[in-house]
């Protein structure tokens, strides 16, 4: 089930991109939590996983976080470096590498929602 949430998301995320113009900022205010979805193969998008996730109300380009990542039932901490933020109305995606331009090539990124601009 996850899977399929996850290549909806990528897809919606593709079609979104293609309709609406997605903002990029340079920093945002989380609740301290969202959903990380990582991307094994883009190809192969079933090789696609998500988890829940930790992380800073306040988050920056740049920054290099340390995430806490729920997997298996367990906490464990984990790094992730910001590249990019982008925000479309209340969510925001925090992307390990900055997306293409077209937005068909997706990475590893957090999920957020809600989510502000700063």
């Amino acid at each position: 089930m996850k899977r399929i949430v996850v290549f909806l998301l990528v897809c919606l995320g593709a079609a979104a991109s293609a309709d609406q113009k997605l903002d990029y900022v340079h920093a945002v205010t989380t609740p301290g939590q969202g959903r990380l979805v990582t991307v094994d193969d883009y190809w192969l998008l079933a090789f696609s996983n998500t988890y829940d996730i930790r992380l800073p109300e306040h988050v920056t380009e740049g920054q290099k976080l340390q995430i806490q990542v729920k997997a298996e039932d367990a906490w464990q901490s984990e790094p992730f470096t910001v590249v990019a933020i982008s925000i479309y109305e209340d969510l925001c995606r925090l992307h390990r590498q900055h997306p293409s331009q077209d937005g068909r090539f997706p990475s590893d990124a957090i999920y957020i929602q809600p989510c502000a601009r700063e």
